[in-house]
């Protein structure tokens, strides 16, 4: 058959016109667009920010990537501590005020909160986005060590559930956007917009499972948000790396002590992270005294070693370019486990993503020195290893293994090292499976809440209606009087009795609520049999039906027998409410155990 190129044009449109997923798609791109915008806006205000306030104002030694020059020219002036340590003191005061006056739940790290609404189902409000995006300016702005990709996420995410309510959206087209739009931001803001497809299907769950169905939203928001992003500050990777390659299976041994150490630093920084968050919680005392001290901490670090405050992308290019002795480099990941744990626990709103990725490209860019060092031919460049150090780390603190590897490479421009990235990320994933930074990830699909319902209903379109009917039952035909049907209930454990013909077909079937409504009656019941008072309209069933649809049948009437035809419409059993009922506690209280 031929078929035409506007035939083929018109079939796609209108089939387009009537898909919920290019509905979908569409809500997606509107997402990217705001969360592509969203991210230019937050990062213009915070490079200004940060280079007038930190830079310009204490002489802070502001270092960024090679391909991210900042909007206004640097200073070079003495780097004036106790003016740094007053401007930190006082953002976090500020920014904390704000966050308790109007909206506490942009407070910390941005994703977590993402995370938390969505296994929740909970709304993120009009203002969030605007809350966010200011604060974290501050926040970030006066040298919080802290990350901008998390309230890039958190922004994004806001508007991705905006954009739902706008349309009027069901509760789970809304959670997908906001996985879209949590794309979008870390997609714009990191220029990684595959990686950050598979990070927002994946960062909810501590095990390898996925969000699948905002996959293809997330991967449309993140790739229209990164293209308007990168339109306007440039197409280029984040950082700058030389010629690095694996081609030595020897590499795979120093490779792995990496893994081991990652994992243990991992732990480390977990541990560190939650003891200083709930030290912050057990103060009773308002947002703004936790997020003052929690910068005054931090300005007392950044005494001794500059390069403990602030976004730290500095210290990772260094580590790229082998800037940094393996010693300092060492030292930084430590003592940045310490102020970005004292930075997000006391409330300050920064990221957590890029926080780890620093201590995981410091660790690594150490690690592979020191073996340099010690076993030159194991190691060829120490280069390579802050770049698979830094996967490996966040894939043990984070459980994202998958998207990590993804946005390593696409930040580095560095394809080459996948594969001992893969090997180190699967180490350390696997050596810390009972550990994760993110509180509010649940194990997998099966323990979040918003999904619980889907594994009952799985396990109950398993189970068959033939299971748990009944085939022994009792049944009358259309004369019987009224006088035997109660003598009939009396000694039976039936609370409604079917009418059958000589066929064993059905005609109705006589409830005992009926009965109890003409008790009183008796003048009429004497003069009445099965075929008066029998309900005609029954629900019936297969034995081959499962209980899920035979559920949804049920709906909220009041039924409590249905009977059960075989394929010739004979009565062949009965099924009661009380056994789908006991059968649907059983499922939830499967799923319950598995959870526990």
């Amino acid at each position: 058959m031929k078929v035409s190129i506007f035939s083929e044009i018109g079939f796609i449109i209108k089939n387009l016109k009537h898909s919920q997923t290019s509905k979908m798609l569409i809500y997606a791109s509107i997402v990217g667009v705001l969360a592509g915008l969203g991210a230019i806006v937050f990062f213009v205000l915070l490079d200004l920010t940060s280079v007038m306030v930190m830079n310009h104002l204490a002489g802070f030694p502001l270092t960024h990537p090679t391909n991210e020059e900042p909007l206004i020219p640097l200073v070079h002036k003495p780097f004036n501590r106790v003016i740094f340590l007053i401007v930190i003191t006082v953002g976090g005061f500020l920014s904390g005020l704000l966050m308790q006056l109007l909206a506490e739940e942009t407070k910390g790290g941005g994703t977590g909160e993402v995370v938390k609404a969505y296994h929740n189902n909970k709304p993120i409000r009009k203002r969030v986005p605007f809350v966010k995006l200011l604060v974290s300016v501050i926040s970030l702005g006066v040298g919080g060590a802290g990350g901008r990709e998390g309230p890039a996420a958190q922004i994004g995410a806001g508007f991705g559930y905006q954009i739902g309510r706008l349309f009027h959206l069901t509760d789970k087209e809304k959670r997908i956007l906001m996985l879209a739009g949590l794309a979008g931001g870390v997609g714009a803001i990191f220029r990684s917009p595959m990686g950050a497809a598979i990070y927002a299907s994946e960062v909810l769950y501590k095990d390898i499972d996925f969000e699948y169905e905002a996959l293809l939203p997330a991967a449309i928001s993140s790739i229209i948000a990164y293209s308007i992003f990168s339109a306007k500050f440039g197409w280029v990777h984040m950082f700058s790396t030389p010629p690095l390659m694996f081609h030595n299976p020897i590499e795979l041994i120093s490779y792995t002590i990496l893994a081991f150490i990652c994992a243990i630093s991992a732990i480390l920084f977990i541990n560190i992270f939650n003891t200083t968050a709930d030290t912050f919680e057990k103060l009773k005392t308002p947002l703004y005294i936790k997020t003052a001290l929690g910068g005054f901490i931090v300005g007392l670090f950044a005494f001794l070693l500059p390069n403990s405050a602030g976004m730290g992308y500095g210290i990772m290019q260094n580590a790229f370019l082998n800037k940094t002795s393996f010693t300092i480099l060492l030292l930084l990941g430590f003592v940045r486990m310490i102020t970005t744990s004292v930075t997000l626990g006391s409330g300050n709103s920064v990221g957590l993503f890029a926080p780890t990725l620093v201590i995981g490209t410091a660790i690594g860019g150490g690690i592979g020195g020191l073996l340099k060092t010690i076993a030159p031919s194991m190691v060829v460049n120490p280069a390579s290893f802050a770049i698979v150090g830094m996967a490996g780390f966040f894939a043990a603190t984070n459980k994202t293994p998958l998207s990590i590897i993804i946005v390593v490479a696409e930040i580095t421009g560095n394809y080459e090292l996948i594969v001992p990235s893969m090997w180190v990320v699967a180490i350390s994933f696997l050596l810390t499976t009972r550990y994760s930074i993110e509180r509010h990830q649940v194990k997998n699909r099966a323990h979040s809440p918003i999904h619980k319902y889907e594994y009952v209903r799985d396990v109950l379109e398993g189970i068959k209606v033939k299971d748990l009917m009944k085939k022994d039952f009792i049944s009358v035909n259309n004369s019987t009087n009224l006088a035997k049907i109660y003598e009939i209930l009396s000694d039976a454990k039936q609370t409604d009795i079917p009418v059958l013909d000589e066929n064993d077909k059905l005609q109705g079937i006589v409830t005992l609520h009926v009965l109890k409504s003409i008790l009183g009656e008796s003048e009429i019941a004497d003069f009445l049999v099965a075929e008066d008072v029998a309900n005609k309209d029954v629900v019936t069933t297969t034995e081959m039906e499962n209980l899920n649809t035979l559920l949804h049948k049920i709906g909220f009437k009041e039924i409590n027998t249905v009977p059960v035809l075989d394929q010739n419409g004979k009565v062949v059993g009965i099924i009661t409410r009380r056994d789908i009922i006991k059968a649907y506690n059983d499922a939830t209280e499967q799923l319950h155990n598995q959870s526990t």
